[in-house]
């Protein structure tokens, strides 16, 4: 059903930035999904915002993902009334991080399925970040799962002007008495997985949560260069979904090793959204 769906989506997004005269049959066959988004869709194109219209045109017709079958999916389900529109999960436990003060580019709804795949796919095993900012999404992962050893990597070199990151995490580490679980590695992240797991080559990674450079080749290179050290069954986890060339990369990743499936989209109207900020994604193997 969603593969018949994006295939639509596909015809109607070519023919809307394409210059086709097909809009309107494409437009028709999804007519029922079309009612609220279309006028700000043709808004944005009117004025010649094409960026701002495919986001709302994706937003719209192919916002949410889910694959047939996943246990994802039993963890939406058994956690959100409606994960589409819901700011937060029922269990509230995550709000701990707002309440502490810790801050960062999430969502109390991101931070809460982190930590709840974390918690039933890395119980006593291990959950490596690569670009961890000012360590929202970390503590995301090693609070409650006390047995799981948690890995972070960032240099700090992006969203850092003022070089105060670091120091912002240290003081987020301490509101929680620096967590036993954590782990963090101040270097370039390929030198630092080099240096892990030279000094331990039989780690394997149970969920591994890239939020390095989203271009193209750097998302695509930052999953496949995990391959080797995850275990059998495990889940990567990529957000900024929204941005196109994350989709592709995530997409071109996984027709290069078959055996990993995409459970999970969530895009978003915007980046910063209070649902699930900027799109949030899912992928598997053997779960």
């Amino acid at each position: 059903m969603f593969r018949q769906k994006e295939q639509s989506c596909e015809a109607m997004e070519k023919a809307l930035f394409g210059g086709s005269h097909k809009v309107r049959s494409e437009m028709a066959k999804m007519k029922r999904y079309a009612k609220e988004h279309l006028p700000a869709i043709v808004y944005a194109l009117l004025k010649k915002d094409h960026e701002t219209a495919r986001r709302l045109f994706l937003y719209a017709f192919a916002r949410i993902h889910i694959e047939k079958g996943s246990r994802i999916k039993s963890i939406l389900k058994a956690n959100w009334k409606n994960c589409a529109t819901d700011v937060c999960p029922m269990d509230r436990r995550m709000s701990i991080l707002d309440i502490k003060g810790v801050a960062g580019m999430s969502t109390e709804n991101t931070r809460f399925i982190i930590n709840e795949i974390v918690r039933q796919y890395a119980n006593a095993g291990v959950y490596l970040e690569v670009g961890i900012y000012r360590g929202c999404s970390l503590l995301s992962a090693a609070l409650f799962n006390t047995a799981t050893r948690c890995i972070g990597i960032d240099n700090f070199s992006q969203f850092d002007i003022d070089g105060v990151n670091e120091k912002t995490l240290k003081m987020h580490l301490e509101k929680f008495g620096n967590p036993k679980n954590i782990e963090y590695y101040k270097k370039d992240y390929k030198e630092a997985l080099k240096d892990l797991f030279l000094k331990e080559p039989e780690l394997r990674v149970n969920v591994y949560y890239y939020d390095g450079d989203h271009s193209y080749e750097n998302q695509l290179e930052g999953l496949d260069i995990m391959v080797p050290h995850l275990a059998e069954k495990c889940v990567i986890l990529v957000d900024d979904i929204n941005w196109n060339q994350v989709k592709k990369a995530n997409r071109d990743f996984i027709k290069r090793h078959r055996d990993f499936k995409l459970a999970l989209i969530i895009r978003t109207k915007m980046n910063g959204s209070k649902d699930w900020w900027n799109g949030f994604s899912v992928i598997t193997r053997g779960i």
